[in-house]
């Protein structure tokens, strides 16, 4: 819930007003009545006076209305683009659905081999011949293949044909159902291979004892800890290889969720007096076993003169028994 009788949660406080998590740090807050233990972190409402007020300290309020504006402009333009891509999208689909129906009853007949497809071309205009190629499409989406090898928009030449029929016997022939069915079982592995990383990183949360693997004599097998609170949220915990790397964990980065294979963080932390932000990318993985691991990259935003800039890494949950250990 963003809103509630006058406030605004943290995550769209921050978003609507252009704040972030250090401007609304000593800021007045009340959470739920009805939040109670085992729930996780409660969320932060702010009243969105004090938000506003807050947001024109920072920016003033001359510059506050400006950036008000300036995102207005974007979301009108953001809304014609969208709109434009539909219209455009529209009027292929009516193109399509124009071809179809002028399909005559006699060009539906099945195209199972390369005679077929060669036969059936004899009796066809350009035009028609046109018609049929999308009509198989839609029975078969690999034909789709066989139609980019032609321009999509042009009516196709007579003479072109003879070029094309073989890729698009490829696609009629006895095979074509295995074909159809290796493409769906690949998809298929494919999706549960994502559904399946995007559990494991929703799963990121507690400490990790990471290990430095960048090939560099000044960090190579150096130790850290990455602490995840609530994985998903803002806030999220912090990840330090003291005293030489250290970021809290503040916000995803962009569009970046769960369902990447690499999740991009956003740090933030103090060096010389000044704040620095970072970047942290983490994916979590496991092994033959089932363990859980983490690997990733860490830049800081600033180090040590002459260390690297970017940290390679990987990591075990806290309280993992080895294999050694596991034996007895």
């Amino acid at each position: 819930m963003a809103s509630r009788g006058g406030t605004l949660d943290a995550a769209e406080a921050r978003r609507r007003y252009f704040l972030t998590t250090g401007d609304m740090l000593h800021m007045d807050y009340t959470t739920p009545p009805w939040h109670g233990f085992g729930m996780g972190r409660p969320t932060k409402y702010y009243k969105i006076k004090d938000v506003q007020k807050r947001a024109e300290q920072k920016y003033g309020k001359k510059g506050f209305e400006d950036k008000l504006k300036q995102r207005e402009q974007r979301e009108k333009k953001r809304k014609l683009n969208e709109e434009k891509k539909e219209k455009e999208q529209q009027a292929r689909e009516s193109k399509k659905q124009k071809l179809l129906s002028a399909v005559p009853e006699w060009g539906r007949q099945p195209l199972t081999d390369s005679a077929s497809v060669a036969a059936l071309a004899q009796k066809c205009s350009i035009e028609q011949l046109q018609q049929l190629l999308v009509s198989a499409a839609e029975k078969s989406p690999q034909v789709i293949a066989a139609i980019d090898a032609v321009k999509e928009e042009a009516l196709l030449p007579r003479k072109s044909f003879k070029e094309l029929q073989p890729k698009l016997a490829k696609y009629f022939d006895s095979d074509a159902d295995a074909a159809l069915k290796k493409s769906a079982e690949k998809h298929a592995k494919a999706e549960a291979s994502k559904a399946r990383q995007t559990e494991l990183n929703s799963g990121m949360t507690g400490k990790w004892n990471l290990t430095v693997t960048t090939n560099n004599p000044l960090v190579k097998g150096r130790k850290g800890e990455l602490k995840i609170d609530v994985a998903g949220f803002f806030d999220l915990g912090e990840i330090d290889f003291h005293p030489y790397y250290f970021g809290r964990v503040e916000s995803f980065k962009g569009k970046s969720s769960v369902e990447d294979k690499y999740m991009q963080f956003e740090t933030k932390w103090k060096y010389c007096g000044r704040r620095v932000t970072g970047l942290l990318r983490v994916t979590v993985g496991e092994d033959s076993d089932g363990r859980q691991f983490v690997e990733g990259s860490f830049k800081a935003g600033a180090q040590e003169r002459g260390w690297p800039v970017t940290i390679q890494f990987t990591g075990k949950r806290e309280g993992e028994l080895s294999d050694y250990y596991k034996g007895f």
